[in-house]
């Protein structure tokens, strides 16, 4: 069966461009003018991927997407947005909501088709995952901008800094309560790795590791673009190895 994405956008043009980029790739497209109209969509034939609008007269995009994450047969649906606003603020709001992605206009087709890929991908490895009981899937961190509800997927790192845990996330760097011991039994094991008694990374952060000195070996990671090295003790190294290959 194609592909059924849900269009929810209030300008006629955008929303017809849409439809035709995607029935053009194999896509099935239903599409709404308004939020009600897209949430009673949603409803009446559950989409796999949602295309929203933020910007939107009487219910916003922001709505939409509670009504969404509230419907017990649709909270599992990726929710992308399609924003021609997208500042830390906006961004921050979605994520905190469960928004899945966020494409700023304007954007190409292939931008668009990578996203819903990329969120199709990420839903079929949440269903063949073990119970999400098992890891910590939700970690609350804090800033000087206040609280927010982290998804540990999107947490690249994690440090002790002056005896304070903290991690370094898609949105910043934020202040955790959560000890490390903890984090280190109860994350991923397949994204996350202890390197010492300091840090915790995820895969993906991962770009080269080198012998240093005394036994131990220098990684390097890339977090938000930054480049960073941590420290890897001879003692983790076989085990660092057989993680990075599983």
């Amino acid at each position: 069966m194609p592909i059924h994405v849900l269009v929810i956008e209030d300008e006629a043009q955008i929303r017809k461009n849409l439809q035709e980029m995607l029935v053009m790739r194999g896509y099935e497209v239903t599409a709404a003018a308004n939020g009600q109209g897209g949430i009673a969509e949603a409803i009446q034939q559950p989409p796999d991927v949602i295309l929203c609008d933020i910007m939107m007269p009487k219910l916003d995009g922001y709505k939409v997407l509670e009504s969404i994450r509230t419907n017990p047969n649709l909270a599992h649906v990726p929710f992308i947005f399609l924003t021609a606003k997208a500042d830390m603020a906006d961004l921050r709001r979605g994520m905190t909501l469960g928004a899945d992605d966020y494409l700023a206009k304007p954007f190409g087709m292939k931008e668009l088709v990578a996203a819903i890929e990329s969120r199709l991908k990420r839903q079929q490895q949440k269903q063949k995952a073990p119970p999400p009981t098992l890891f910590m899937k939700t970690i609350q961190g804090h800033d000087e901008r206040g609280h927010m509800v982290l998804q540990t997927e999107d947490c690249l790192y994690f440090f002790i800094r002056n005896k304070k845990n903290f991690v370094r996330h898609l949105l910043g760097t934020f202040q955790i309560h959560v000890p490390f011991e903890k984090l280190a039994t109860e994350l991923d094991p397949s994204l996350f790795f202890r390197a010492n008694r300091n840090s915790i990374i995820h895969r993906k952060t991962v770009q080269k590791y080198a012998y240093w000195e005394n036994g131990k070996y220098c990684l390097f990671l890339l977090i938000n673009g930054q480049p960073l090295e941590a420290i890897l003790p001879r003692a983790r190294y076989n085990s660092f190895k057989k993680w990075l290959t599983e």
